[in-house]
């Protein structure tokens, strides 16, 4: 009996930019969920944090435990958007798909450098949120492990060539 074969259609980029994004977006809210509770603080607070930066302390107080769940919304957008400006170039470029494990460690820290050193510091906050060298070397580890290899991996895998599948 000879075996036939079958083109598996790419896969779509949206459902790849999603599928990254929101993988890496739920690594980091489980770390800074255990992170909150092993540190006696309240789960609520990264994520209403998060919501500050863009509407500033005020909405914080005015608003409440609700804050949190937009910090969250919010949480997700940058990471489905960091996963969508990844996509987006390895798609052009080929070596970051071959060496994916390298590039999702080099994405994790250009992640990290450009939240804390230019997007925090422009939102409602003012300012880097990881200082001393401690705190960054903390935070890099995190960016990278939780953001920037997932996306890259997620994104590698299903930017491979087509392939071929044996049909019965």
């Amino acid at each position: 009996m000879q075996e036939t074969y079958v083109e598996r259609p790419a896969a779509s980029a949206a459902s790849t930019v999603m599928m990254a994004g929101v993988a890496a977006g739920t690594l980091d809210l489980a770390f800074n969920i255990y992170k909150a509770v092993t540190g006696g603080t309240s789960l609520l607070r990264p994520w209403k944090g998060v919501a500050a930066a863009l509407l500033g302390k005020g909405a914080i107080i005015q608003g409440g435990d609700v804050m949190a769940f937009v910090g969250i919304g919010l949480h997700f957008v940058i990471t489905i958007g960091a996963a969508a400006v990844y996509y987006l170039v390895a798609k052009r470029q080929d070596w970051l798909v071959r060496h994916a494990w390298l590039s999702g460690l080099v994405f994790g820290l250009l992640f990290f450098l450009a939240m804390n050193y230019v997007i925090v510091p422009l939102s409602l906050i003012g300012r880097p949120i990881y200082v001393g060298a401690e705190a960054i070397a903390y935070a890099v580890l995190g960016h990278v492990v939780m953001i920037g290899l997932p996306i890259a991996l997620i994104t590698s895998w299903r930017l491979k060539s087509a392939t071929s599948i044996p049909t019965p």
